[in-house]
């Protein structure tokens, strides 16, 4: 049931969540875009997953893309608590949700946090925060001597050799390293994988939407999949075992979604802190291209593209 300050109780069938979301915008006050993302989250929890579906594919205000936002926002329960200092866009409300609770907190503290706040400013806020405490202090018995400026199109490997052959000099004479502001090799790595992941991850849903549009309702229960975000985002089991289900097996998983495989191994690399784990999907994707001669191409035009970071 819901519960809201100017609405009746809702009857929990689809007809009368689709009446209610008739009335209800995503695009006006905060109160408003919560109260409809409050409408979809129960709708979710007390409809059956068909009529869930069906609920989002009948309400034509919103897309599978912005439905899903909205349905992670009213499952998100720190928003209520906050709403007085949340803008009223949903896409940043949706921004807001995804941050962790130490970010949400400092956010907060820092007055990040407000009505005006816009997509841009919290982007570059979360760089900031996640590259805090990545400089070290110069030591007390030591001076700056020397400044080394690398283009900002600098690949990770060629930071490394230089870093590498830059330490074997300085040890020669005593001298140590410092890596000026932010500009460590692994918060550039860090930050370019971000990157390079949601852009990766916007790519694979677009390609994997008229498949999942079209899968059966039991394959998705079957690997507790509620959304093509999740799909993608999910664990690679899940991933592989939805689309051989979908496909038939093997040979129709390989037929329709090599390509995709390809891009979800590049995006779990992307994701990945440990390197023992980028050497491994670095080396999958190797072993894909010499069991299948034809997808040579598409892997080493991923990882040229994708996998540098």
């Amino acid at each position: 049931m819901i519960k809201s300050t100017d609405t009746a109780v809702i009857p929990p069938d689809e007809d009368s969540y689709l009446d209610h979301l008739k009335g209800c915008t995503f695009t006006g006050t905060v109160d408003e875009i919560l109260l409809t993302c409050e409408v979809i989250k129960t709708a979710k929890e007390t409809l059956t997953d068909e009529s869930f579906r069906d609920l989002r594919n009948r309400w034509d205000a919103a897309s599978e893309k912005v439905w899903s936002k909205l349905l992670q926002v009213g499952m998100d329960d720190r928003l209520p608590d906050i709403k007085d200092l949340l803008p009223n866009k949903y896409t940043t409300i949706h921004q807001i949700h995804c941050l962790s609770d130490k970010e949400l907190k400092a956010a907060i503290e820092e007055g990040l946090i407000n009505t005006e706040l816009s997509q841009g400013n919290l982007t570059r806020w979360l760089k900031e925060f996640r590259l805090r405490g990545t400089v070290q202090e110069i030591p007390d018995d030591y001076s700056e001597l020397a400044t080394v400026l690398a283009p900002s199109t600098v690949e990770e490997e060629t930071l490394e050799r230089f870093k590498g052959d830059l330490e074997k000099l300085i040890s020669v004479y005593g001298f140590r390293t410092q890596y000026e502001g932010d500009q460590t090799i692994v918060s550039l790595r860090q930050q370019r994988s971000q990157d390079k992941a949601e852009d990766l991850a916007s790519i694979l849903q677009k390609d994997l939407k008229s498949t999942w549009d079209s899968s059966e309702h039991q394959f998705r229960n079957l690997f507790s999949l509620g959304s093509i975000e999740e799909l993608v985002q999910g664990p690679m089991a899940s991933f592989t075992g939805f689309l051989n289900k979908v496909r038939g097996g093997r040979d129709g998983f390989w037929t329709f979604h090599a390509h995709d495989y390809i891009h979800k191994v590049a995006l779990e690399y992307l994701k990945t802190e440990s390197r023992g784990q980028r050497f491994n999907y670095r080396r999958r994707l190797k072993e894909v291209s010499e069991k299948h001669s034809h997808l040579a191409e598409k892997v080493n035009q991923t990882l040229e593209e994708w996998m540098k970071y």
